[in-house]
């Protein structure tokens, strides 16, 4: 088994699991994007988060 492992498989798997890393880093990413608020956020938190949806729905109308 260790003896098919070449460098260009070994840098192959490295690239792949990069590549799956990042495309689940950025699912997650979006998640928390989308999301609201936790119950605990801090108040700045929030009122960034307030401001922003304020700002999004201005530029709706």
């Amino acid at each position: 088994m260790i003896e098919s492992l070449t460098p260009e498989v070994f840098d192959a798997l490295v690239v792949v699991n990069l590549v799956v890393g990042l495309f689940l880093a950025g699912r997650r990413f979006l998640k928390d994007i989308r999301s609201p608020l936790p119950q605990d956020a801090p108040d700045w938190a929030r009122a960034a988060y307030i401001s922003s949806q304020a700002n999004s729905s201005s530029k709706d109308s």
